[in-house]
């Protein structure tokens, strides 16, 4: 019997967003803590290019920098971890003082 041999759907590569944005961008900021959070999953690991769509080297800046905010603190090894507001925190003193 004849094998049947199915093609691979073509799947469009998602473009990089740092290469298409109106100012291309040379430095992914470690600070920036709102771009590098869209670039890690629930358990801290950084996702691949493959799911991102970015460019190789963008990537290799993408992972430094996710690891330089991880070592000052301003992402978390393990996950996001949700941070309190401030909003909450004045409910909860106005709580503890009525008390």
């Amino acid at each position: 019997m004849a094998r049947i041999v199915r093609k691979k759907p073509f799947i469009r590569k998602r473009p990089c967003q740092f290469c298409l944005s109106k100012e291309p961008v040379v430095y992914i900021d470690y600070k920036n803590e709102e771009v590098l959070s869209k670039l890690v999953n629930l358990q801290g690991k950084i996702l691949s290019s493959r799911i991102t769509g970015t460019c190789a080297k963008h990537q290799r800046a993408v992972a430094l920098a996710i690891k330089r905010a991880r070592f000052v603190g301003i992402l978390p090894y393990i996950g996001l971890v949700k941070r309190e507001s401030k909003k909450e925190t004045v409910k909860t003193e106005k709580v503890e003082k009525a008390e």
